[in-house]
């Protein structure tokens, strides 16, 4: 076996690892995604696919979060302008959220085979791929009656936020904040390092689909 075939192997063990302990994670690892999970596991999916086309989400709204099989074409991380980013939220038909433009800052996005879509925020000098957890995420991920299923898990805990929706801080990881709305099948995630920051943007009233 070669050493680029060793490396891809790798690669699938590390993705496989990755996504056995996302279906363990139990009732609330499944309403409540994890960017970083999730984040890694697309990128080592675009290296191993060597993906660069982007191709529109086939079932849409329609995906289970439980959905067993690829249901988009994973996407590498790939930075754009905001401009850039609304041109390509116009030629898909699934949402893709975010918290708005942010002076000096470049839009990383990343899709996973599940449909699952990170918008990470680079300022400048950074490049499209780099690691760390450092950087403002907004993560979407398709999940029928995720309002509902928000509700299940918040026992009264949730916070109202604009446009009807509901925000939830993860009490495991301070960083993440979910976020749902009526009607909409997706759940929103908002990461950042800091708590407060994830909390303050998560209830802004900017995290919105990218128009």
């Amino acid at each position: 076996m070669t050493t680029l075939e060793q490396r891809r192997v790798e690669m699938r063990e590390q993705l496989a690892s990755h996504m056995e302990s996302a279906s363990a994670s139990g009732k609330r690892g499944r309403v409540l995604g994890r960017p970083r999970l999730w984040l890694a596991a697309a990128v080592v999916l675009a290296i191993v696919a060597g993906v660069v086309a982007w191709v529109v989400v086939g079932r849409g709204g329609s995906s289970s979060p439980t959905t067993a099989g690829p249901v988009a074409t994973a996407i590498q991380p790939v930075a754009l302008s905001a401009s850039g980013l609304r041109t390509l939220a116009g030629a898909v038909t699934q949402p893709i959220y975010w918290a708005g433009p942010k002076p000096g800052y470049r839009y990383e996005l990343t899709r996973t085979t599940a449909g699952r879509i990170y918008i990470r925020y680079l300022p400048a000098g950074v490049k499209a791929g780099a690691p760390g957890a450092n950087y403002l995420i907004v993560a979407t991920y398709p999940y029928p009656n995720a309002l509902a299923a928000l509700k299940a898990v918040a026992h009264g805990a949730q916070i109202s936020v604009a446009g009807g929706g509901i925000a939830l801080v993860d009490q495991t990881h301070s960083t993440s904040v979910h976020v749902a709305f009526p009607g909409v099948a997706y759940q929103v995630e908002v990461y950042d390092p800091s708590p407060a920051v994830a909390r303050s943007v998560a209830l802004s009233g900017q995290v919105l689909p990218v128009r």
